[in-house]
């Protein structure tokens, strides 16, 4: 049977859940030669069954590269009606010509339930840029708080004027703040006084894109979008076995697994030392951060009882790599993120997916910026053992590590 004709029977099985058949579909075609990427862009290709066109539009999202193949499928889509919501998937990777195009085609019949809203609203959170021209054509609330990002500062200065006006409203200095460029980021900076809560304040600053002790940046630029691959495909680590001591859960004492190991020398950030990420093995909840300092052989847990990692227990599927890629919203993205749908970031300000302060460094105590963040949907190699969304936050002179959950 053909890969095409597999992914259509998994997708159609009512006996199985839809979290069922996603792993079904990915452990189909991350056998296939090339790690699936013809087979998932054949099927994209031939497919008229949109929950097919789905799952291998998920698959074909978690790979790196294949820009031709996404494109390519995505253009195949955009002419298949119901299936083109399957496009949704793959607009990081697209080109500019084909993105307009899928605007043109939208903003021509703009319609609610439109199969192409879910290509907008990724265009909106990724290219904002492409898409603010029609923003009186769309209806959506949430396309519209997508396209915050990079907004003219004439924005900035009307959603000022909103707030002052407005008897504290906090949706529009919030709004402000997800601008996220210099011009938001010195506006909220300069109406500190006339905040009466000083840690809503500092909230803002940093969602602006200003830690509030320093005025530095508030996370390692430029950002990109981070991909689970195999081991040994990139110098960035992830999961494994590692020496030397590492958190435990204070309720079960099952010990942490390192999430993410950055190699220094291969992002442009300037980091003193590869920054070390964990995470609990277990589904305790016992604690909401990891606070670990790197050294050259050595890590030391600053809060919390630790122990020796256990290569048995896993949070990473296996021992893999993050590969990076260019993010294509540069400014940062406006709209929170779902938990378990959301791709991991390096670099850049926090998509968080509850607006939260950015924790201090327990040895300086200044503000720590946002370094990375990963998320728990599906990686071609498995599922990811835990769930939410971790924030992984890096103080460089201290060399020490922050990793927050949120769900």
């Amino acid at each position: 049977m053909r890969p095409t004709e597999e992914v259509e029977k998994i997708a159609a099985d009512s006996k199985l859940s839809v979290s069922e058949k996603e792993v079904r579909i990915i452990e189909l075609l991350s056998g296939q030669p090339d790690r699936g990427v013809a087979a998932a862009t054949m099927c994209l290709m031939e497919t008229g069954d949109d929950r097919a066109a789905d799952f291998a539009a998920l698959y074909l999202a978690l790979l790196p590269g294949a820009h031709e193949e996404k494109a390519r499928a995505a253009e195949r889509l955009r002419g298949s009606g119901q299936l083109v919501r399957s496009a949704s998937r793959l607009v990081p990777w697209l080109p500019g010509q084909l993105l307009d195009s899928f605007v043109t085609d939208y903003v021509s019949d703009p319609k609610g339930g439109s199969p192409l809203s879910d290509v907008i609203f990724e265009i909106g959170v990724n290219t904002p840029d492409r898409l603010r021209p029609f923003a009186d054509r769309i209806e959506s609330h949430f396309i519209h708080r997508s396209l915050l990002s990079g907004s003219p500062d004439e924005l900035v200065d009307a959603f000022l004027e909103r707030w002052r006006e407005g008897d504290d409203d906090y949706d529009a200095i919030e709004a402000l703040a997800l601008i996220r460029t210099r011009h938001a980021a010195r506006t909220v900076l300069a109406v500190r006084e006339e905040f009466e809560d000083p840690e809503e304040w500092e909230i803002l600053l940093e969602l602006a894109g200003i830690l509030p002790d320093a005025e530095r940046e508030a996370g390692y630029r430029p950002p990109y979008m981070g991909l689970v691959t195999d081991d040994g495909e990139s110098p960035h680590v992830m999961g494994g076995h590692v020496d030397g001591p590492v958190p435990v859960c204070p309720a079960c004492s099952a010990p942490a697994q390192r999430v993410l190991t950055l190699a220094a020398d291969a992002v442009p950030y300037g980091l003193a030392q590869d920054p070390s990420f964990f995470w609990y093995t277990c589904s305790c909840g016992a604690l909401e951060t990891t606070t670990v300092r790197v050294g050259p052989g050595e890590r030391y847990v600053f809060y919390g009882p630790h122990g020796i990692s256990d290569p048995d227990r896993s949070i990473v599927p296996g021992k893999r790599s993050m590969t990076l890629e260019s993010h294509p919203n540069r400014v940062g993205v406006s709209l929170e993120a779902i938990a378990g749908w959301s791709r991991h970031q390096v670099g850049g300000l926090p998509r968080w997916v509850e607006v939260d302060a950015h924790p201090h460094c327990p040895e300086c105590r200044k503000v720590m910026p946002f370094l990375a963040s990963i998320d728990s949907g599906p990686t071609p190699f498995g599922a990811m053992g835990f769930r939410g969304t971790l924030f992984c936050f890096w103080c460089n002179n201290c060399r020490v590590s922050v990793t927050q959950h949120q769900s």
